[in-house]
């Protein structure tokens, strides 16, 4: 069988928001496993470059805008792989709707303007990452790429823009491109002091420093979640593997799991763990979610290797050894 991930080894890669969540996970992973010369794009608006201390002294590192057309496009040069994670979190999407639609959606069409006007030989792939929030109260269980979009949010709403401005651009002007559809990852290395952090980042912080895990509702409601590693792993495959060129593929675990679940989980682990319920939010206020990944378990040959119980304990060992 072809290993199509040592496609990436030793490229030239550029990482936006690579000082993020995901983005850090992805760079270590590019650097370390792969060997791949990283340069990394974040303002760190919502980030630290102390993410990526592990890495510092073998990546190239750009404090600016993912807007900042200027400083980012001398950046491209000779670039194999663009990896574009730069973008503004759900939970503040209305709060700065103007904002949103510059990082997720206006930068996304900047980049691929530059890529078609501009020669750019040794481009395999631009992967854009994508969310599974544009499916938003989908009837439809679990839901799959050819469903249609359900927008409910101003980040859903741009991160749907931005997909469909990288898939256009590939039909109409053949730029090699990749999307990824994320579905709620979590795990290590997403910092509880982000006011954009996870569910699960607070629910681990606050059950090890015996702070209450606040549920918003009634905590029926459900979400698939994906394991970084696992998020990490499906974002280089699609990057390389040839049957994903111009396509578009949902990454998650099928598995619907409640917030009262995460709570059972992660008192299983840690002991007693207080709960305090607060009102629903107007955010994401969706009640289920499960994604279908068939499309990229047949076509790449990907599944997830971790399950949710496996996750949160990886999860809370990391939180143990930071905090």
């Amino acid at each position: 069988m072809i290993n199509h991930k040592e496609k990436i080894k030793n490229k030239k890669v550029l990482v936006t928001g690579g000082a993020g969540f995901v983005g850090h996970n992805l760079v270590k992973t590019l650097v370390n496993d792969y060997n791949c010369k990283v340069i990394v794009v974040d303002d760190l608006s919502n980030s630290s470059e102390a993410m990526l201390s592990e890495v510092a002294d073998k990546i190239e590192f750009h404090k600016i805008s993912v807007c900042d057309k200027r400083k980012l496009f001398p950046l491209f040069k000779d670039i194999n792989y663009i990896f574009h994670l730069a973008c503004k979190q759900i939970s503040s999407s209305g709060l700065e709707p103007n904002i949103h639609l510059r990082i997720n959606a206006e930068s996304t069409l900047n980049m691929l303007e530059y890529i078609r006007h501009n020669n750019l030989p040794e481009l395999k792939r631009f992967i854009y990452t994508g969310s599974t929030s544009i499916y938003g109260s989908s009837v439809k269980l679990p839901v799959n790429e050819n469903d249609a979009p359900d927008v409910l949010s101003n980040y859903a709403a741009t991160k749907l823009l931005g997909e469909n401005y990288t898939t256009m651009y590939c039909r109409n002007y053949d730029i090699p491109i990749s999307v990824v559809r994320y579905s709620n990852v979590y795990g290590y290395g997403q910092s509880p002091r982000n006011p954009y952090a996870g569910v699960l980042g607070k629910f681990i912080h606050n059950a090890l420093t015996g702070k209450p895990l606040k549920i918003f509702g009634d905590g029926e409601q459900t979400r698939d979640y994906t394991f970084i590693d696992d998020a990490v792993s499906a974002t280089i495959l699609a990057a390389v593997h040839p049957r994903a060129y111009g396509d578009i593929f949902n990454v998650g675990t099928t598995v619907e799991t409640s917030v009262k679940k995460l709570v059972k989980i992660i008192s299983d682990i840690v002991g007693n763990v207080t709960v305090e319920n607060v009102p629903e939010r107007d955010i994401d206020n969706i009640r289920r979610r499960s994604i279908d990944i068939s499309k990229i378990h047949k076509n790449l040959g990907w599944s997830p290797k971790f399950g949710i119980e496996r996750g949160i304990k990886e999860t809370i060992d990391w939180y143990k050894k930071t905090l």
